[in-house]
Order: structure tokens, then sequence, then C-alpha cells
């Protein structure tokens, strides 16, 4: 995935270009679950990469729902983005809750792009994701090669015999 800077911030949820140093966060909190996410995309100091991260951070409670150590962070997706020599960008690292996902399937950039989009998505509308959901849903390969999109194989159109029509008989 090659594309220009204000393209690869909008794929990201980010609508205008950032300064070095700038950063665009997203957070919420859930006091049921004493749980926050927070997303942020942020423009490193010579304006030469991005950065986009999504954290979750657990309130320091005895144990957490899950049975999990309780209270932490917990990074579940961390991308890095580069600029080319033709002032095109797009993501050379992936890792979503400790896997590096680089050259996993084709389109691993674009779909990274989608995994952080729909969790910003969520956060905006006042909800934690489901991040194993979002895994199947986004992080998938849906190639030809890979198990997705399979069409049929074989002639387009049946061999036809003339005396099989309408019920004929030799």
């Amino acid at each position: 995935m090659r594309i220009e800077l204000d393209k690869m911030l909008e794929k990201l949820g980010v609508s205008y270009v950032l300064s070095p140093y700038e950063t665009m966060p997203w957070v919420h909190y859930d006091d049921i679950k004493g749980l926050t996410c927070s997303a942020e995309v942020r423009m490193g100091p010579a304006g030469d990469d991005v950065e986009a991260e999504i954290q979750l951070i657990r309130d320091e409670t005895d144990e957490a729902e899950d049975g999990s150590a309780a209270g932490g962070r917990e990074q579940v997706l961390w991308m890095r983005a580069d600029a080319t020599a033709a002032d095109q960008w797009g993501p050379k690292q992936l890792r979503i809750k400790g896997k590096d996902y680089v050259n996993e399937f084709a389109g691993w950039e674009g779909k990274g792009c989608d995994f952080f989009r729909a969790t910003i998505e969520a956060l905006q509308m006042g909800e934690i994701p489901d991040f194993d959901e979002l895994i199947d849903e986004h992080m998938k390969d849906d190639s030809f090669y890979g198990g997705g999109k399979r069409g049929r194989i074989g002639r387009k159109s049946p061999n036809v015999k003339p005396g099989q029509l309408l019920g004929m008989k030799k």
C-alpha cells in the first residue's frame, strides 16, 4: 500500500495532516468493566514517520472479569508507517495482540488500517470493541489462495447435448 500522507491518515481516522510531534487521541472509559481503551495516531519528530497505537488500561482491582491479572496496560495494536522517496506512505510494521502481521497475507497494510479505524469508530460510539472479533473480521487472508473469495473453476458454459433438451428422447 503506497498512498499520500493525507489519504493514509484519513484511513486511520485523522481528518487533517499532522505536524511533527502532533497527536490525535481517542479515549473511552467503561466504569462497569473498569477498563479504559485509548487509541492514538502520532507524527514523529522529523515528520517522516507515523505511529498508530491502541491500548487497554485496567483499573486496579483484585481480579479482572476474565481471570487475568488485574491492573496494568495491554498493547492491542502498534503500527508504524514511513514515507518513501516518491512522497508515498505505507505501513512497515504491524503488531496486533503480540502477533506480527507484516507480510502475513496480501493487503495486510490496508487491513491493519481498517482494524484501527473500526476501533476508533467503536470508541466514538462510547463502547470498547471486542478485539478478538475485530481480528476475525479484518485480519484474515481473503485472497483466492488464502481461502477466501473462491470463484467457480472450470468452463463458463456447460456442454449441452441437444437430445437432452426438453425431455427429448432418441
